[in-house]
């Protein structure tokens, strides 16, 4: 290959290899976890042994933490992350065997030969760990503005607007990890990704009834194969206050931090 165009190539992050696997280069690395486990340590290795890696990814978090500056090379990928409840560990954090409390994951990630974004500026390698812990990655230039799922925003707003209906909760940290532990039904059962839609869901389960869901016109909104982006939060919000009312009457207490 002439040296020229290798070196365009590598400037633009994606160099194809003699052969034919993709090599991404000088890449930002950045980590979003969606699960309800504080991160301690998360890596990202290709089949040569060579990765990425960095450091506590707390409940929500990621946006805007970036780790530098790694190059990973083909199409099959191995993402080991180590973690622990932020709950329980803030209980026994003065215990002498407190690994006992963390846990490793450990799974493969499939990531087809991807374009470089267009644009200028660095290039992020995303790594985004989901409820379920399947992980996915992804390209992009932008560092604000990725997160899939807005477990922290929803958490702001929940304790900016609804602190007075959040039951038992002393601090928007206690929020956090119930929202987290809420997302893995609202998007593990229900897909809920808007912001506005998981704004209206975690606000129905934390100050209205934690089996709201289960009311049957509700329940249709949800469950709806076609679902818009934003449907359900409109559907939330049109309801009266009347039916609010009957809602938490007849509905089970709503969350509390243990979820």
């Amino acid at each position: 290959m002439p040296k020229m165009l290798m070196a365009v190539l590598m400037s633009a992050g994606l160099l194809a290899g003699c052969d034919g696997e993709p090599t991404y280069g000088g890449m930002n690395f950045v980590v979003f976890n969606y699960t309800q486990f504080d991160i301690d340590t998360v890596a990202l290795t290709d089949k040569r042994g060579k990765g990425a890696f960095t450091m506590q990814v707390s409940v929500g978090g990621g946006e805007g933490s970036v780790a530098c500056c790694y190059t990973l090379k083909g199409t099959e990928f191995t993402a080991k992350w180590r973690a622990a409840d932020p709950e329980i560990l803030g209980q026994h954090l003065y215990d002498k065997n407190i690994e006992q409390y963390f846990f490793t994951r450990e799974t493969t990630v499939n990531f087809p030969a991807t374009e470089i974004p267009r644009g200028d500026g660095p290039v992020y390698l995303e790594l985004h760990i989901y409820p379920d812990e399947h992980v996915e990655m992804a390209l992009s230039r932008k560092l604000l503005g990725d997160t899939r799922l807005p477990i922290v925003e929803t958490t702001r707003w929940l304790w900016r607007e609804h602190k007075d209906a959040l039951t038992g909760f002393d601090n928007p940290y206690e929020v956090l990890h119930a929202v987290a532990h809420v997302t893995r039904t609202s998007w593990g059962k229900y897909r809920i990704e808007d912001a506005a839609d998981m704004r209206e869901y975690m606000k129905m389960y934390f100050t209205v009834a934690a089996n709201f869901d289960q009311d049957p016109a509700i329940k249709s909104v949800l469950e709806k194969k076609d679902r818009q982006p934003g449907e359900f939060a409109r559907a939330i919000e049109s309801l009266p206050p009347a039916r609010i009312a009957a809602l938490k009457h007849a509905g089970s207490v709503p969350g509390d931090k243990n979820g």
